[in-house]
Protein backbone atom coordinates (compact mmCIF):
# COMPACT_ATOMS: atom_id res chain seq x y z
CA UNK A 1 0.00 0.00 0.00
CA UNK A 2 2.84 2.39 0.85
CA UNK A 3 4.56 1.79 -2.49
CA UNK A 4 1.36 2.46 -4.38
CA UNK A 5 0.86 5.74 -2.50
CA UNK A 6 4.48 6.72 -3.17
CA UNK A 7 4.00 5.97 -6.87
CA UNK A 8 0.89 8.18 -7.05
CA UNK A 9 2.65 11.02 -5.23
CA UNK A 10 5.62 10.82 -7.60
CA UNK A 11 3.43 10.74 -10.69
CA UNK A 12 1.42 13.73 -9.51
CA UNK A 13 4.63 15.65 -8.84
CA UNK A 14 5.88 14.86 -12.36
CA UNK A 15 2.64 16.00 -13.88
CA UNK A 16 2.68 19.21 -11.87
CA UNK A 17 6.28 19.96 -12.81
CA UNK A 18 5.88 19.02 -16.46
CA UNK A 19 2.66 20.91 -17.09
CA UNK A 20 3.90 24.05 -15.41
CA UNK A 21 1.06 24.11 -12.89
CA UNK A 22 3.37 24.94 -10.01
CA UNK A 23 2.09 27.50 -7.56
CA UNK A 24 3.35 31.06 -7.79
CA UNK A 25 5.65 30.52 -4.80
CA UNK A 26 7.72 27.86 -6.61
CA UNK A 27 9.89 28.88 -9.53
CA UNK A 28 9.94 26.16 -12.21
CA UNK A 29 13.51 26.98 -13.21
CA UNK A 30 14.56 26.60 -9.57
CA UNK A 31 12.93 23.15 -9.44
CA UNK A 32 14.77 22.13 -12.61
CA UNK A 33 18.09 23.41 -11.20
CA UNK A 34 17.46 21.47 -7.99
CA UNK A 35 16.83 18.29 -10.02
CA UNK A 36 19.97 18.80 -12.06
CA UNK A 37 22.08 19.31 -8.95
CA UNK A 38 20.60 16.80 -6.48
CA UNK A 39 18.44 14.49 -8.58
CA UNK A 40 21.09 11.86 -9.23
CA UNK A 41 22.13 11.71 -5.59
CA UNK A 42 18.47 11.26 -4.64
CA UNK A 43 18.14 8.44 -7.18
CA UNK A 44 21.29 6.75 -5.86
CA UNK A 45 20.05 6.92 -2.26
CA UNK A 46 16.52 5.77 -3.09
CA UNK A 47 17.78 2.84 -5.16
CA UNK A 48 19.99 1.82 -2.25
CA UNK A 49 16.86 1.01 -0.19
CA UNK A 50 14.10 0.17 -2.69
CA UNK A 51 13.94 2.58 -5.57
CA UNK A 52 11.24 1.44 -7.96
CA UNK A 53 8.91 4.39 -7.43
CA UNK A 54 11.75 6.90 -7.59
CA UNK A 55 13.22 5.24 -10.67
CA UNK A 56 9.83 5.35 -12.40
CA UNK A 57 9.70 9.05 -11.62
CA UNK A 58 13.29 9.60 -12.73
CA UNK A 59 12.76 7.73 -16.01
CA UNK A 60 9.74 9.88 -16.73
CA UNK A 61 11.75 13.01 -15.98
CA UNK A 62 14.44 11.74 -18.37
CA UNK A 63 11.85 11.46 -21.13
CA UNK A 64 10.67 14.99 -20.35
CA UNK A 65 14.24 16.22 -20.78
CA UNK A 66 14.80 17.14 -17.13
CA UNK A 67 17.34 14.40 -16.27
CA UNK A 68 19.99 12.58 -18.31
CA UNK A 69 19.02 8.94 -18.82
CA UNK A 70 22.64 7.71 -18.71
CA UNK A 71 23.37 9.30 -15.34
CA UNK A 72 20.00 8.11 -14.03
CA UNK A 73 20.77 4.50 -14.96
CA UNK A 74 24.27 4.78 -13.49
CA UNK A 75 23.02 6.24 -10.19
CA UNK A 76 20.20 3.70 -9.84
CA UNK A 77 22.37 0.70 -10.74
CA UNK A 78 25.14 1.67 -8.34
CA UNK A 79 22.72 2.53 -5.53
CA UNK A 80 20.68 -0.64 -5.92
CA UNK A 81 23.73 -2.87 -6.21
CA UNK A 82 25.40 -1.27 -3.19
CA UNK A 83 22.30 -1.84 -1.07
CA UNK A 84 22.13 -5.49 -2.05
CA UNK A 85 25.85 -5.94 -1.34
CA UNK A 86 25.28 -4.72 2.20
CA UNK A 87 22.36 -7.17 2.60
CA UNK A 88 24.62 -9.95 1.30
CA UNK A 89 27.51 -9.23 3.68
CA UNK A 90 25.27 -8.53 6.67
CA UNK A 91 23.53 -11.86 6.12
CA UNK A 92 26.62 -14.02 6.62
CA UNK A 93 26.27 -13.99 10.39
CA UNK A 94 22.89 -12.56 11.27
CA UNK A 95 20.67 -14.43 8.82
CA UNK A 96 22.06 -17.83 9.74
CA UNK A 97 21.25 -17.18 13.41
CA UNK A 98 17.77 -15.89 12.57
CA UNK A 99 17.00 -18.96 10.47
CA UNK A 100 18.03 -21.30 13.28
CA UNK A 101 15.87 -19.43 15.81
CA UNK A 102 12.71 -19.20 13.69
CA UNK A 103 10.52 -22.26 13.18
CA UNK A 104 8.88 -20.71 10.13
CA UNK A 105 12.19 -19.78 8.51
CA UNK A 106 13.67 -23.18 9.36
CA UNK A 107 10.90 -24.84 7.35
CA UNK A 108 11.02 -22.38 4.45
CA UNK A 109 14.78 -21.86 4.14
CA UNK A 110 15.90 -25.31 2.89
CA UNK A 111 13.61 -25.12 -0.16
CA UNK A 112 14.68 -21.61 -1.09
CA UNK A 113 18.32 -22.38 -0.41
CA UNK A 114 18.20 -25.45 -2.65
CA UNK A 115 16.59 -23.41 -5.45
CA UNK A 116 19.15 -20.59 -5.12
CA UNK A 117 22.10 -22.99 -5.16
CA UNK A 118 20.71 -24.79 -8.20
CA UNK A 119 19.63 -21.66 -10.08
CA UNK A 120 21.78 -19.00 -8.39
CA UNK A 121 22.70 -17.03 -11.48
CA UNK A 122 19.11 -16.71 -12.67
CA UNK A 123 17.84 -16.06 -9.14
CA UNK A 124 20.22 -13.14 -8.63
CA UNK A 125 19.63 -11.67 -12.09
CA UNK A 126 15.83 -11.80 -11.83
CA UNK A 127 15.35 -11.11 -8.12
CA UNK A 128 15.53 -7.36 -8.58
CA UNK A 129 12.50 -7.49 -10.88
CA UNK A 130 10.33 -9.51 -8.45
CA UNK A 131 8.72 -7.57 -5.63
CA UNK A 132 9.87 -8.80 -2.24
CA UNK A 133 12.74 -10.92 -3.51
CA UNK A 134 15.26 -8.12 -3.83
CA UNK A 135 16.09 -8.34 -0.13
CA UNK A 136 15.50 -12.07 0.23
CA UNK A 137 17.86 -13.32 -2.48
CA UNK A 138 21.04 -11.64 -1.13
CA UNK A 139 20.30 -13.11 2.30
CA UNK A 140 19.75 -16.60 0.94
CA UNK A 141 22.77 -16.41 -1.39
CA UNK A 142 25.01 -15.41 1.51
CA UNK A 143 23.76 -18.07 3.92
CA UNK A 144 23.69 -20.75 1.22
CA UNK A 145 27.38 -20.17 0.50
CA UNK A 146 27.36 -18.43 -2.88
CA UNK A 147 30.85 -16.98 -3.43
CA UNK A 148 30.95 -13.23 -2.80
CA UNK A 149 32.72 -12.52 -6.11
CA UNK A 150 30.07 -14.37 -8.12
CA UNK A 151 27.26 -12.63 -6.24
CA UNK A 152 28.87 -9.20 -6.67
CA UNK A 153 29.25 -9.56 -10.44
CA UNK A 154 25.72 -10.88 -10.92
CA UNK A 155 24.33 -8.21 -8.61
CA UNK A 156 25.96 -5.40 -10.61
CA UNK A 157 24.72 -6.84 -13.92
CA UNK A 158 21.24 -7.17 -12.45
CA UNK A 159 21.36 -3.59 -11.16
CA UNK A 160 22.18 -2.21 -14.61
CA UNK A 161 19.52 -4.38 -16.28
CA UNK A 162 16.89 -3.28 -13.75
CA UNK A 163 17.74 0.42 -14.03
CA UNK A 164 17.97 0.30 -17.83
CA UNK A 165 14.63 -1.47 -18.19
CA UNK A 166 12.70 0.86 -15.87
CA UNK A 167 14.24 4.02 -17.32
CA UNK A 168 13.63 2.84 -20.91
CA UNK A 169 9.96 2.07 -20.25
CA UNK A 170 9.18 5.17 -18.19
CA UNK A 171 11.20 7.44 -20.51
CA UNK A 172 8.43 6.87 -23.04
CA UNK A 173 5.89 8.31 -20.61
CA UNK A 174 8.02 11.41 -20.15
CA UNK A 175 8.22 12.08 -23.88
CA UNK A 176 4.43 12.34 -23.94
CA UNK A 177 4.10 14.88 -21.13
CA UNK A 178 3.07 18.35 -22.25
CA UNK A 179 5.87 20.80 -21.43
CA UNK A 180 5.05 24.49 -21.11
Amino acid sequence: MGRLFSLFVNISMIATLATGELSGSVDKSMAVKFLARWGYLAILCAAFWEGEAVLITAGTLCGAGLLDWRLTILAAAIGGSAGDQIYFYAAHERAARAIKKSKRLSKWYPKVSKFVLRHGTVAVLLSRFAAGLRITIPLVCATAGMPAKKYSILNLISGFAWASFLVAVTYQIGTRLPMT
